[in-house]
């Protein structure tokens, strides 16, 4: 019976590590299923051997509606988001993250990698 407690106890632990420790995985699943609940949109970014991906690309967004960019690098890099507010995004070498924000203003935002110096893409946020 001690023996059931003691591994019951550590399953429990190393559960709830897991969960507070690692990043939700994005996945074509999980990115559909979020897409559809909240209505938002997800850009795959990809910075590696000094070249960004996707690069320029115009995307189409709501005003109000979660945008999310999931970003992996193998260069430290900063992304920008000129929209107001402004969103800055540290990344590093290794990293694979996703960050949330909405755009509440119409317009043209411009989402950069700031060390590269370049346009990753352009959101067209309609009302």
């Amino acid at each position: 019976m001690k023996t059931v407690a003691v591994a019951l106890t550590l399953l429990l632990a190393v559960a709830g590590c897991g969960s507070d420790s690692e990043p939700t995985p994005t996945t074509e699943s999980s990115a559909s299923a979020s897409s559809e609940a909240t209505q938002g949109v997800t850009i795959d970014i990809t910075v590696a051997g000094g070249k960004v991906t996707p690069l320029g690309k115009k995307v189409d967004v709501k005003v109000g509606e979660p945008v999310t960019l999931h970003v992996v690098s193998d260069a430290d890099e900063e992304v920008h988001v000129h929209s107001d507010p402004e969103h800055e995004y540290e990344i590093s070498a290794g990293d694979d993250k996703t960050f949330t924000f909405t755009i509440e203003t119409p317009g043209q935002v411009a989402v950069e990698a700031h060390h590269l110096d370049v346009t990753i893409v352009e959101l067209v946020a309609r009302p």
